[in-house]
């Protein structure tokens, strides 16, 4: 529950800094005094929206904390512990709000608006008129239905199958589409791979093919130029010369150490000529002026270097990987069958695995509908309504939903005559906030929120239906920490506390405060004045004190 509330410089409140206790407290003020800047601030720290706009006029920021008691609420703890963030009972939540943006702290340590949220949701249920709409929403009341019934860990199980059925219906339908696209293509698909099958491509072709096409286009310089090297070894050659030049080298040897290594290094440059000529007469014999041949490598690079352009490939190793593919592609049509039939029998799998889960809850949300009919007549008699009757129907919708596979409708008759018709559309607004109060109340015993929060709920509720909507909310408030804000003296004076919104001029302008009204004569005077207006009377003072007698009967 909410032990402290402290809010600096956030709209029309300069600085407030108030206890809050567990029971039921009501928030009572004229029209305009603040009690909405109350609630929005509340929200703040609960992860709602945060706008600089809400800085007070002349501050740099605004300043919203909250120290929360988490004795007793379960599944808190594992959160903190996913987040990195210490957990201890007492939790202080804060926001701040500056002109570039807003901070969010769990005890000091810095979080997302999103994870605030994710806390926040399980501290504090806030509800105001505008939640009295949610009662025609299908989401909102399969939701109802759900808490009653415990199905969180089962919803989690039906979720997985689910998103597990959509994967598969969504793998399916783009094998089909992928194979409806390449049908179209079929034909094109198979004249690439006919046109690379006879290609006959190998890695490496074409530098091979260039070596031998630059090759023979030079063969006659070649011969030519290996022709005078093999010359050198001829009659009257450069290597007949050197051995002449040998021989008279060899008449001296002995003599002249010099020239002893002048013939040691002739004789080696002798024999190595003799080795490159006879190379170059091999390399001679071996180059032909084939014209057929040049022909046919022409031929032959010509039409690889047309599949490089065609297919816009870099290299043969990008050619060959795109041969490949079209390979691959076309080997997929001739199997669609058979991935198709795999892919549909995943999907049935998946889908029948949904549809037995989705059975589970519907079995537990109509048994959850069933149980809660009785309780609710009972509270709805108690608020007033008596006469009325409500079902909460549950069928099976047309196809499966992230939700399951129901359809709820909360169906409503202003008395026993009348058709049961959807909840919206016959009960008034003051029914409405009735039904929402016995709802709520129902909830608070299924759910682990340790705070509800009730902003003008009573709205179109008078007389005694108010004292009865009191005395629901003063029943409420043994098990949970209650908080409404109240125009209702009916209902004001069954609180255990009531604190007064006020709103004053002050030479800055106006500035919002709240007073504890802990004096017994100072709250029968506020509950006098909700009574009589600003005029009061002595009868008003007296019925005030009578009212916060009755209220304390509880």
């Amino acid at each position: 529950m909410i032990t402290h509330l402290f809010i600096k410089d956030y709209i029309l409140i300069d600085h407030l800094d108030i206890d809050l206790r567990e029971g039921f407290t009501a928030i009572t003020g004229e029209t305009g005094a603040g009690k909405s800047i109350l609630i929005g601030a509340i929200g703040l720290i609960l992860g709602a929206r945060a706008e600089s706009k809400s800085i007070k006029e002349g501050a740099k920021k605004s300043v919203i904390e909250a120290e929360f008691d988490l004795s007793g609420i379960e599944g808190l703890k594992g959160l903190f512990e996913e987040n990195d963030l210490d957990y201890s009972p007492l939790c202080i939540l804060r926001r701040e709000l500056t002109q570039r943006g807003s901070r969010a702290f769990v005890n000091d340590t810095p979080v997302s608006a999103v994870l605030l949220r994710q806390i926040g949701e399980r501290l504090v249920d806030i509800h105001s008129q505008h939640h009295n709409m949610l009662i025609g929403d299908t989401g909102y009341q399969l939701s109802v239905l759900d808490i009653l019934a415990g199905n969180e860990a089962l919803l989690g199980e039906y979720r997985e199958a689910y998103e597990a059925f959509v994967r598969a219906r969504r793998a399916l339908k783009e094998e089909e589409e992928e194979i409806e696209k390449q049908r179209k293509e079929e034909e094109f698909i198979r004249f690439q791979v006919r046109q690379f099958e006879e290609a006959k491509l190998k890695p490496g072709e074409l530098e091979e093919v260039s070596e031998k096409l630059s090759a023979a286009r030079h063969a006659s310089e070649i011969i030519e130029a290996l022709t005078s090297v093999s010359d050198l070894g001829s009659e009257d050659g450069v290597t007949d010369r050197i051995a002449q030049s040998l021989r008279r080298l060899s008449r001296v040897t002995g003599a002249h150490t010099a020239t002893d290594e002048i013939a040691e290094r002739l004789e080696s440059l002798k024999l190595e000529l003799q080795d490159l000529t006879a190379e170059a007469e091999t390399l001679r014999e071996d180059i032909e002026l084939d014209p057929e041949e040049k022909e046919a490598l022409e031929a032959r690079a010509d039409e690889i270097q047309s599949l490089l352009f065609k297919h816009k490939a870099s290299n043969m190793d990008d050619l060959i990987r795109i041969r490949d593919d079209y390979r691959e592609r076309l080997n997929r049509l001739d199997f669609t069958e058979d991935r198709l039939r795999a892919l549909r029998d995943k999907l049935q799998e998946a889908l029948s695995g949904a549809e037995i889960l989705a059975e589970r809850l519907r079995e537990r949300r109509q048994t959850a509908a069933g149980e809660m009919d009785a309780p609710l007549h009972v509270l709805m008699k108690e608020l007033g309504i008596a006469g009325a009757t409500f079902k909460a129907e549950v069928v099976p919708s047309k196809a499966l939903t992230p939700t399951g596979g129901d359809e709820v409708r909360f169906l409503f008759a202003t008395n026993k005559a009348s058709h049961l018709e959807p909840i919206r559309d016959v009960a008034s607004g003051g029914e409405i906030s009735r039904f929402m109060l016995a709802l709520k109340t129902i909830l608070a015993k299924k759910t682990i929120l340790p705070t509800v929060i009730f902003d003008e709920i009573d709205t179109g509720v008078s007389g005694e239906a108010a004292e009865k909507v009191g005395r629901v909310m003063q029943e409420l408030s043994r098990n949970l920490q209650v908080l409404t804000i109240t125009h209702l003296p009916q209902i004001a004076s069954l609180a255990d506390r009531q604190l007064l919104v006020y709103k004053e001029e002050t030479n800055g302008g106006f500035k919002t405060g709240i007073k504890v009204l802990d004096d017994p004569e100072e709250r029968a005077v506020q509950i006098a004045s909700m009574l009589s207006g600003t005029k009061l009377t002595e009868a008003a003072l007296e019925n005030a004190r009578l009212l916060l007698e009755n209220g304390k009967k509880k």
